[in-house]
């Protein structure tokens, strides 16, 4: 395992729980989060239900791809597939609670995942560490779990074998049939929790996978800050940026530890990135905005900004997949399902 250097932002480590600062404490993220499962819950309760299904397009994958192939499943679920390897990053494929329940299908069925050589996870909450989807992975022997610093236990007492943790700007290199791959952790702005008592206990992140020429980047769950120019500074030729655009509101308690729609714009320019691909919106109830309210959101700040022509939007319905390469030959800021239709 190697390790970037010279790099100012790290985690906070106090008393055995990690922290995005020093000055940080737990409260600002309980309390809401608390305070936001209430208030949703009231909202989801009052309101008409609103399914999501029209944002699927249910797809079968090729068991492998050389070029770069990029499908989304929902929420921040990937299946991401280049040089003949797969990666899925934080699975989640069912409802998540009796409360959050999911509003579209998965893009992919689990049944017809292909065999995964590696997943990502970000953090431990249960919409990106979901129990069901990695004991299934599990059954693939091959199958290389590639979590935060804290996380193995987790994995280990439940009989995972291949299992690896990482701190920020740690990298792993492996051989596969076409290319070297290199992953690496890298910072987020965000908590983790699983149980009553283990409140930042685990560390969280993202990941850059680097491969074929191409670098590909993995936000997780993360609030808007400087770690994303922090990133650039060391990839600078980000060919592809996955990153959260929701939930949006109430936009006063969700933005200590997630990014909205033109948060998540303004990150994109930060990472200087070719094409971003928007996630984490329309799978879950999570906030109380509308389900399509950060594809509108996105939508109309990508507009605004008028960027150049070598910066591309790429707004994908569950279960689509395109190769990299020819991603970089769209024009913005029209989404591309939009042309497909």
């Amino acid at each position: 395992m190697s390790e970037k250097k010279n790099h100012k932002i790290n985690p906070h480590i106090h008393k055995g729980r990690f922290y995005n600062k020093a000055d940080e404490n737990c409260w600002p993220h309980i309390v809401p989060t608390l305070d936001i499962v209430f208030e949703v819950y009231w909202k989801t309760f009052r309101r008409k239900a609103v399914g999501m299904d029209h944002w699927c397009t249910p797809t079968v994958p090729p068991r492998k791809s050389v070029d770069p192939l990029i499908t989304w499943i929902g929420h921040s679920t990937f299946l991401i597939q280049i040089a003949g390897i797969n990666i899925v990053t934080d699975p989640i494929f069912g409802d998540l609670t009796f409360l959050f329940k999911r509003l579209m299908k998965p893009g992919v069925a689990l049944h017809d995942i292909p065999p995964i050589d590696y997943v990502l996870i970000s953090h431990n909450h249960p919409d990106h560490m979901d129990a069901a989807a990695l004991l299934y992975f599990k059954k693939h022997p091959a199958t290389h779990f590639l979590v935060p610093q804290g996380n193995k236990r987790w994995f280990t007492k439940r009989g995972f074998e291949r299992v690896t943790e990482y701190n920020w700007w740690e990298s792993d290199t492996f051989k596969t049939e076409d290319s070297p791959c290199t992953f690496t952790f890298l910072p987020a702005h965000h908590w983790s929790q699983r149980g009553i008592f283990d409140f930042n206990k685990t560390l969280w992140g993202s990941w850059m996978i680097t491969i074929l020429g191409h670098s590909i980047y993995f936000a997780g769950d993360t609030a808007y800050s400087p770690h994303f120019t922090a990133i650039n500074k060391e990839f600078p030729s980000i060919s592809c940026a996955l990153l959260p655009i929701g939930p949006c509101e109430p936009n006063h308690r969700m933005k200590l530890t997630h990014m909205n729609a033109e948060e998540a714009g303004q990150s994109f320019l930060d990472l200087q990135a070719r094409t971003f691909i928007p996630m984490h919106w329309g799978t879950y109830s999570f906030g109380t905005d509308d389900h399509e309210g950060p594809y509108d959101r996105i939508n109309k700040w990508w507009t605004l900004q008028q960027l150049d022509l070598e910066k591309k939007l790429i707004i994908l319905k569950a279960g689509q997949a395109y190769n990299l390469p020819d991603l970089i030959e769209l024009v913005p800021p029209q989404p591309f399902f939009e042309t497909m239709l």
